[in-house]
């Protein structure tokens, strides 16, 4: 026969205080930490989700005006992309302005951008490369988390005419950007180093079809039409 001690209200009190016991200081900063660790975690793969490096879709000679449309996709999902170049001053000069509507596996994102391009030298028959340097500032922001870029690369590449108006001009465009993004109270900067690698088919003085794969940090490709209103020359 076994014999169970009763347990009286002092030893019921004990085990009631000992289960329901308030968090320690010791345990507040456990989880203070937990929770910034794993937020740091997070924003790269949140960065990657919202803004993945998609081609820039440069060409290597800037234009006096261009309205390029795009479709990209990357790591993070897929964008629509519009672009408007504009040439300023002597046409060594290019603006551009960029918007774009992202779709990543969260809510929808917003892309806004601004580039000033300029044309560092043509093709000679020395040197048989076009090549623009260009410079801008871009923000995307969705789904809690925002990623603000600035880029700078070179655009490098040659045009190759063939029969009749058609054209290609094979590119790569290294560049190099400093990412800083945002998600809640949480931040992170870092460096990323990219290369675009793609060429452009021109079917006529006002429509080309760009293709490029972005390669480095970033990864993604893309394609697109660009179109040159009629009167300006290139």
């Amino acid at each position: 026969m076994h014999h169970h001690a009763a347990k009286g209200p002092d030893a019921t009190q004990a085990l009631v205080s000992h289960t329901h016991s308030p968090r320690t200081p010791v345990h507040t900063m456990i989880r203070k930490r937990s929770l910034i660790v794993v937020a740091a975690l997070l924003i790269p793969v949140a960065a990657d989700a919202q803004a993945g490096q998609y081609p820039a879709l440069q060409p290597t000679r800037v234009a006096e005006r261009e309205y390029n449309f795009a479709l990209a996709d990357y790591s993070g999902g897929s964008a629509l992309i519009a672009q408007w170049r504009e040439g300023l001053g002597d046409q060594r000069l290019q603006f551009t302005g960029e918007l774009g509507l992202g779709d990543g596996p969260g809510d929808a994102t917003l892309i806004i951008g601004g580039s000033i391009h300029v044309q560092l030298m043509k093709a000679t028959t020395e040197l048989p490369f076009d090549m623009v340097l260009g410079g801008g500032l871009g923000i995307t922001a969705g789904d809690g988390v925002s990623l603000f870029r600035i880029p700078v690369g070179v655009a490098i590449g040659h045009r190759f005419p063939l029969e009749g108006r058609y054209a290609i001009t094979p590119f790569v465009h290294p560049r190099i950007s400093i990412n800083r993004v945002s998600a809640g109270s949480v931040s992170n900067t870092e460096t990323d180093i990219d290369l675009d690698i793609g060429a452009g088919f021109e079917l006529s003085d006002q429509m080309q079809i760009r293709l490029a794969a972005a390669l480095g940090d970033g990864s993604g490709v893309g394609i697109s039409f660009a179109w040159t209103p009629r009167g300006l020359r290139r």
